[in-house]
């Protein structure tokens, strides 16, 4: 009988081919899906992921890119995305092809892993190759073309779960391979690879953590010999040992773990008590999911009704009781049916961190990823004994295989399908508010996508005005409420209705004085009427409470350049810059700041640093000619009004120039000063 890694090895460019194929077909349509959700401020918005070329300063710069704040931050993934920048910037296609390259990795290394599996002692030469190619050839693919992974594969910044997936299974499959290699010296190698592709899942998302608990589950179900009695001592020792050290590398990784999670439940619309009696209910709701994933029960947003009792609602009883069921289900088959005790214990062993105490948002379809892997093996085995109980009736045989070809041909759909909500974020988002109609997220974020997106107008202001007061009537949190309050105070500000926007304002405030962006967007609506003294004094609040970003130095230093105070301001834009190294703006106001305190050599430094990082070119050239000008340096400002006007048309020259009266909309410069010498120049060049 032919063994089954051999049979691989003969045939894997035929099944690789395979898998890329329908794989491809369920998410070609995916790779010009636009940027969504957390896309944003981890990408878009995240300067330290925007390199410029490839040096270890600059990637040890993107690992330190937790938005708005900087820190070490799941530095894999965040690499990977830096590395998307530097070849295409804001284009979308690179992201998702990697995307679906780690998504196709993941199916073969599942495929190989379950392999693996066949040949360890407590499966080894019960099934032919054949059969065992076919089970994880159909088990994988199940688990690949699901709809319920789009979410994981589509949704570009959350490569984070399809990375932590891949590394995991590698980390399986490598334990496997270890423990099944009679060499020591392989066997080394092979451990070694397996804790070096756990701790890249680690850092790829925190969740890999767990993973250690589920090794020793493979071990017992695979290598343990099941005719000897089980070493209860020893195994809780072992056991707890293993806990010990998940517990030691989520305080090494978190060390205000413990904090976040007793604390941080005041920003969520619901209790610790409640999230826990929850769970269960979206759990199950999960399974149904993934194994009925139609279309229409997948949405970024979903309708929950929380769980207050163990009766109310009285699901929440059943639902429990389905759990335990499954769980006692795994502890009784483990000796006949060790891959059914695998896929429901490594289901449940993987949802312990994102789906029991931790204060996330309740539900997220991409937490399957990784726990969902081993969920059609028990499946796929089935089909399989069904098949080799037909035998050799050939009617029979084809129309198994032809229920089996529709099966995967409807999730392929199903998912191609489900992708195609995920093209623009207005799909889907309209998509969302369908579903869950009494959720207020989706109607906020269609209010944002209207008051800031492209193109904006008074109409949609109103609009997005109008749903954004219909989430007040909807259950959410203080902090939450408090949002949407501070967003109706922005879009009446954009309407030019500025005592409404301060009137919502305070009240957004009211709700939550520690609402770090009301507060900031406050001070940004001061700045834009000229009264930074008022927004200084704001922005100085959020930063004595703790408020670390960016933007509340860059605003707070640049707010001082207009009170005429640079020596207060160059230290705030310092800590900016440290914040978020090269970001444009940030260097353009230190360029500013510079060129007032006289040091001129350095803020030409600075603006020529800016206009390469992608800053606006026109202000920065009026700076840079500025600069020039107080240093009495007047071919430097020759040279550099001439390059303007060669690269910028002179109508929108004059237009910035003219914007830099307005406050907010630029660095304060000399207007009166330099109109003249544009005028002047341009008199000038025009005689010749």
């Amino acid at each position: 009988m032919e063994t089954g890694p051999r049979f691989i090895s003969n045939n894997f460019t035929r099944l690789f081919f395979l898998f890329f194929i329908v794989l491809l077909i369920g998410y070609g349509n995916t790779f010009h899906a636009s940027w969504h959700l957390d896309d944003k401020p981890n990408i878009l918005n995240n300067s330290r992921i925007q390199i410029t070329e490839i040096s270890l300063d600059q990637l040890w710069q993107s690992m330190n890119a937790m938005p708005g704040t900087g820190g070490f931050y799941r530095p894999v993934a965040c690499a990977t995305f830096a590395l998307n920048w530097f070849v295409g910037k804001k284009d979308v296609f690179g992201y998702h092809m990697v995307n679906f390259a780690i998504h196709l990795g993941t199916t073969w290394f599942l495929f190989l892993t379950i392999i693996a599996l066949f040949s360890t002692p407590r499966l080894t030469d019960q099934y032919p190759s054949h059969q065992i190619v076919f089970i994880a050839s159909l088990s994988s693919l199940l688990w690949a073309l699901n709809p319920v992974q789009t979410q994981a594969v589509t949704y570009i910044v959350q490569r984070m779960a399809s990375l932590a997936g891949m590394f995991s299974v590698l980390a399986i499959l490598f334990y496997l391979r270890a423990r099944l290699n009679k060499s020591l010296r392989y066997r080394f190698l092979f451990f070694f690879a397996s804790a070096i592709f756990y701790l890249l899942g680690l850092l790829s998302k925190e969740n890999v953590v767990i993973l250690p608990l589920s090794i020793p589950v493979v071990e017992f179900l695979f290598f343990h010999d099941h005719s000897k009695p089980v070493p209860l001592k020893k195994t809780l020792a072992y056991v707890g040992l293993i806990i010990c050290f998940c517990l030691t590398v989520i305080y090494l990784m978190k060390p205000n773990a413990t904090d976040f999670i007793l604390n941080y439940y005041v920003n969520r619309p619901f209790t610790l008590k409640e999230r826990i009696l929850t769970e269960p209910r979206i759990v199950l709701f999960y399974l149904s999911q993934i194994f009925f994933p139609a279309p229409s029960r997948l949405s970024v947003e979903h309708d929950i009704t929380l769980s207050s009792t163990l009766i109310s609602p009285w699901t929440t009883i059943p639902a429990i009781v389905a759990h335990i069921f499954l769980l006692f289900i795994s502890i009784k088959l483990w000796r006949k049916q060790p891959l059914v005790s695998l896929s429901i214990l490594f289901f449940y062993l993987n949802h312990m961190i994102e789906s029991t105490i931790v204060p996330l948002e309740l539900l997220f379809e991409h937490r399957n990823y990784l726990p969902s892997v081993f969920l059609f093996l028990p499946i796929a085995q089935v089909l399989n004994a069904v098949i080799v109980k037909i035998g050799k009736r050939k009617s029979l045989i084809a129309l198994a295989t032809v229920l089996i070809s529709l099966v995967l041909g409807i999730e392929t759909y199903a998912t191609h399908t489900r992708n195609k909500v995920w093209r623009t974020e207005k799909s889907l988002w309209l998509d969302a508010l369908a579903k869950a109609p009494g959720s207020a997220r989706p109607r906020a974020t269609l209010a944002i996508m209207l008051a800031w997106g492209e193109n904006p107008s008074p109409f949609k202001y109103r609009k997005a005005l109008e749903l954004t007061k219909q989430t007040l009537s909807l259950r959410m949190n203080r902090n939450y409420e408090a949002e949407q309050l501070g967003n109706i105070a922005s879009i009446y500000d954009k309407l030019g209705q500025n005592e409404k926007a301060l009137e919502y304002y305070d009240k957004a405030l009211k709700i939550d004085p520690n609402h770090s962006k009301n507060r900031f967007n406050l001070a940004k609506t001061l700045v834009r009427h000229g009264d930074f003294s008022k927004a200084v004094k704001e922005l100085e609040v959020i930063l004595s409470k703790g408020g670390l970003h960016v933007d509340y130095y860059g605003l707070l230093g640049y707010s001082y350049l207009w009170l005429g105070d640079s020596d207060k301001a160059l230290p705030l834009l310092w800590k900016a810059l440290k914040l978020a190294p090269g970001y444009p703006k940030t260097l353009l106001y230190i360029g500013n700041c510079m060129s007032s305190l006289g040091h001129y050599d350095r803020a030409q430094w600075f603006l020529k640093l800016a206009e390469k990082k992608g800053g606006h070119e026109v202000i920065v050239s009026l700076n840079l000619i500025q600069n020039a000008l107080l240093n009495n340096d007047l071919p430097m400002a020759k040279k550099t009004l001439k390059r303007m006007l060669e690269s910028f048309p002179l109508p929108l020259i004059l237009k910035n120039l003219k914007m830099s009266e307005e406050r907010y909309k630029n660095v304060p410069i000399d207007h009166f000063n330099l109109t003249i010498f544009l005028a002047s120049e341009i008199k000038q060049l025009n005689s010749f």
